[in-house]
């Protein structure tokens, strides 16, 4: 292989001579002339510096490999059996050179004199460069527009219309190609084109190579980009200037190279997360599951209204009444979908999907079928079809469940199927984070990156050990300390978050699990630390790799569903059929004492968001005018007479179904605590985020078992109570807990 000799070759330079201050790099493919003209220019360029030139041919068939041999024998030369794209041929170009800097260099170039001499003076000049680009022009010296702002989905579509008026005179495309500033002008931008890119050596070893997953395209913007990440800065150098000859090719629009380029673009706003702007935080993600959702939805729809069809056609070959006319049948079909999707949705066929068993899959769609067609069968049924045996016509319905379970099943594994092979490929990726230090965190990495369809895709590591150096592993970065952990799930937009400590490391869990607590993340941890987390955990594995899943959400999908619509309906039953009552307590409570009888107050809700609850006064005004925050205490004096009594009987807490109806709170769940207090709390108690992972309620677990929070014992018992509802919380524990907030109600045990 012609790196292994390189390898060699640059162990040799080491031991005897200076290596190369530049290697250049050139990647060609049926470009004979193109090469020559490159070559020659290269040489009348240069003369200051030392240069390598490293030659990739990706299997052209115009004799440009035996060109290279015959004229130019101390060019390295890689031979490729096929095309291998641009950048896994730069990378071989990469691995096989030994200067200073790189120059990535298209063949379809031609150096100006003294050109690379500049170059390689400003280089050494300014060491914070990481990446420079030349001033590009074309063969008749007219100015081509290489660097640029980060594009957007909207500057590609743009760029692609730009033969339009319109569109080549947007402001949007020519703030992304920098046209309306001096181009002779030194300048930091987001990034230069690759037809002519001289890399520093340190930041390949920073940023890693170019990704190979890009075939032809813009694995020049990923790298720039990926620079930036890791503080490199990119410049653009007019005062050495290439000519560049793509313009002037003519290039098929339908070529597979095109498709491969389309499919590159996809990939890359799928990699970095964004559709608009690349720095701003009003950054649009692309969403695979709101497109899985729209796909699913689709393929429920064409299972469901084809069965549909086929099963009617079915009854009327048996002489069995059907409906016949396309319009009845097709409104009717459309009904019977509606149902469907409903209770697709109560079943949690239409969450995310990453990695899961479709065979699991398949098993859910059939208990959602069977309960389906046991609902239409009772529900369609006649009262004396259920004291008889059913009759044949009645008996079809099995062949309905029959065609529905097996069609629904099998347009879902189709879409199952190339939804992993999209996920081998790259795409809809979790963008994750592994914490750790060790050789198990390299070696848990290796594993997630050899396996791509399990779903994730580590953006960096976060690391227990001093930051000494942010060293990167394999081109992934370290992207800070433990304690930073909120921070880079935040600023990173993490998913999930792969714990891989040793049992050691007990401490370092607590923490990780305190700064996760209100994040909207995945937490997966090795089997060996699951004795220093509490709670019920969920097992997944990962090719012969266990994770368990820890803090996950234990209420079915449906279950959760149907949560939410009993806080709907109950909470606007009370508000409305209680109107009076309510308006008789408000009234009675500004005759006691004067301000008004609402009285709202800043609380701590799901994941941590603020928000303002509600609940009838039972103080005097400003009563924390003086004291500040603090709990009340039995028979505190700031209490009413009227508070009294609404508090004994949970009254106070009947504008809080208000919060129910909008959202911000449950009839069931762990009481919403002031921010004052969270934060009081969170520092003593390491697992109280844990209660912040869920809506927070008006009653709970800890309301019907504990007291008011008067003292931080009380309230140690009582995280302990919500703790205990987290892990086993269901519709069944709601309605048990819902009992038993009535009977602390009549039996008039408030404080």
């Amino acid at each position: 292989m012609k790196v292994q000799i390189s390898n060699q070759r640059e162990q040799a330079i080491g031991n005897e001579i200076k290596p190369p201050d530049v290697s250049i790099a050139i990647i060609t493919w049926d470009a004979r002339d193109d090469l020559k003209k490159c070559l020659d220019s290269i040489y009348r360029s240069i003369g200051k510096f030392s240069f390598e030139i490293i030659v990739v041919d990706n299997h052209s068939h115009d004799g440009s490999c035996e060109f290279v041999e015959e004229n130019y024998p101390d060019i390295e030369l890689i031979r490729n059996k096929k095309n291998l794209g641009v950048a896994r041929a730069r990378n071989q170009a990469i691995r096989a050179a030994c200067g200073r800097y790189i120059l990535l260099l298209d063949v379809d170039t031609e150096v100006q004199p003294g050109a690379l001499n500049e170059l390689i003076n400003f280089a050494d000049e300014n060491t914070e460069a990481g990446i420079i680009g030349t001033k590009l022009v074309d063969g008749e010296n007219r100015l081509q527009h290489t660097c640029r702002q980060f594009p957007s989905i909207l500057t590609y579509i743009f760029r692609k219309l730009n033969f339009m008026p319109f569109f080549e005179q947007s402001r949007r495309l020519r703030e992304h190609i920098m046209a309306d500033w001096d181009h002779n002008q030194v300048r930091e931008v987001d990034y230069v084109v690759g037809a002519c890119q001289l890399i520093r050596k340190e930041v390949i070893k920073d940023v890693g190579q170019l990704d190979e997953r890009f075939f032809y395209g813009p694995e020049d913007v990923d790298f720039c980009l990926r620079a930036h990440l890791h503080g490199w800065k990119i410049f653009y150098f007019p005062d050495a200037t290439v000519v560049h000859y793509s313009n002037n090719k003519h290039k098929k629009p339908f070529s597979k190279q095109t498709f491969k380029h389309l499919w590159g673009l996809f990939y890359f706003f799928q990699k970095h997360g964004y559709l608009f702007n690349a720095r701003s935080k009003d950054y649009a993600v692309i969403m695979p599951r709101g497109l899985e959702t729209t796909l699913l939805v689709l393929v429920d729809f064409l299972a469901v209204v084809s069965v549909f069809f086929t099963w009617s056609a079915l009854r009327g070959m048996l002489g069995v009444f059907t409906l016949s006319e396309p319009v009845p049948l097709l409104v009717a079909s459309l009904c019977v979908f509606s149902f469907w999707f409903l209770l697709f949705f109560f079943f949690g066929l239409y969450r995310a999907w990453y990695a899961y068993s479709r065979f699991d899959e398949v098993l859910t769609v059939f208990k959602a079928v069977t309960i389906g067609a046991i609902i239409i069968f009772f529900v369609t049924a006649n009262p004396g079809d259920l004291s008889t045996l059913p009759k044949f016509s009645r008996l079809l319905i099995v062949s309905y469940w029959f065609l529905m379970g097996t069609i629904t099943a099998g347009g879902r594994s189709i879409l199952r199927t190339l939804q992993r092979r999209m996920l081998e490929a790259g795409f809809g990726l979790r963008r994750t984070v592994i914490v750790g230090s060790g050789k198990e965190t390299r070696a848990l990495f290796d594993k997630v990156a050899h396996f791509p369809a399990l779903g994730y895709r580590t953006v960096g590591f976060v690391s227990t050990r001093p930051l000494k150096s942010k060293k990167a592993y394999k081109g992934v970065p370290v992207l800070g300390h433990i304690r930073q952990l909120a921070r880079i799930i935040d600023t990173k937009r993490i998913e999930d978050v792969l714990i891989a400590l040793n049992y050691k490391d007990q401490k370092q869990v607590m923490q990780v699990l305190h700064q996760c607590a209100d994040k909207e993340v995945k937490l997966k941890i090795t089997p060996d630390l699951y004795g220093t987390i509490m709670g019920r955990a969920r097992t997944n594995q990962i090719y012969g790799t266990t994770l368990i899943e820890i803090l996950p959400q234990h209420m079915q999908p449906w279950e959760q569903k149907m949560k939410r619509l009993i806080d709907i309906v109950v909470s606007a039953t009370v508000l409305i059929l209680g109107l009076p009552i309510w308006l008789f307590v408000a009234l009675l409570i500004r005759l006691e004492t004067p301000g008004s009888a609402l009285y709202s107050q800043a609380r701590t809700g799901l994941r941590g968001k603020p928000f303002k609850i509600y609940k009838f006064r039972s103080m005097v005004s400003d009563a924390e005018k003086k004291s500040g925050p603090t709990w009340a205490q039995k028979d505190d004096m700031r209490i009413t007479r009227v508070g009294k009594f609404i508090r004994q009987t949970r009254l106070d807490e009947i504008p809080q179904f208000w919060n129910v109806l909008r959202g911000d709170m449950s009839l069931i769940g762990p009481r919403p605590e002031r921010p004052f207090f969270v934060e009081k709390l969170r520092r003593k108690f390491p697992l109280y985020s844990r209660r912040l992972r869920i809506r927070p309620g008006i009653t709970g677990w800890a309301q019907v078992k504990g007291n008011y929070d008067t003292t931080i014992e009380n309230v140690q018992q009582k995280i302990q109570f919500d703790l205990f509802y987290l892990e086993n919380m269901s519709l069944r524990m709601d309605f048990k807990i819902m009992l038993m907030t009535v009977y602390v109600v009549l039996a008039r045990k408030g404080q």
